[in-house]
């Protein structure tokens, strides 16, 4: 379980930069356009509903920082060097249709953090990130309900697990 849920949060961090990378037109200093696989924000969040539930979808889209550039979207100039690789993962809780999950990334051996994600197993047995620190925190217990929602979280995201 613990292989499932770990290669889960690799998908899910690397979907983001999938996104930043896929850009490579740039537009002065204002941006870089996405190409035409990301021409909308329904693209965008179509392609993170699959890995993220609606509301986490979107809070990612908010942090693209998406502009329109000469009516085509666009994310701003900058540098990133990818997902971060994972060097330990620890099932903290796991509860019938739902875990949580912490993870420690590593760029160096100097440069370590480490996340929370509550992930939820769907009807068709993939596994979805509903929640991630510092996004989501305080998380509930596995298989209730969380405490205190975000602000704008949707239905599916705040009641049923």
């Amino acid at each position: 379980m613990k292989t499932r849920l770990t290669r889960t949060v690799e998908r899910v961090e690397q979907v983001f930069w999938t996104i930043v990378f896929s850009a490579r037109k740039q537009a002065g200093e204002r941006g870089v356009l996405l190409p035409k696989r990301f021409a909308s924000k329904a693209k965008i969040e179509r392609f993170l509903r699959k890995t993220m539930t609606p509301c986490l979808a979107k809070r990612v889209i908010g942090s693209l920082d998406l502009r329109r550039i000469r009516g085509r979207l666009a994310i701003p100039v900058g540098d990133g060097i990818g997902a971060p690789p994972i060097v330990k993962a620890r099932v903290l809780a796991a509860a019938g249709r739902t875990a949580t999950v912490a993870v420690w990334f590593a760029f160096d051996r100097d440069d370590r953090f480490f996340r929370v994600y509550q992930l939820r197993r769907k009807a068709d047995g993939r596994w979805i990130v509903f929640g991630r620190h510092p996004l989501d925190y305080p998380f509930g217990r596995a298989g209730g309900r969380r405490r205190e929602p975000s602000v704008g979280c949707c239905a599916p995201c705040v009641g049923s697990s």
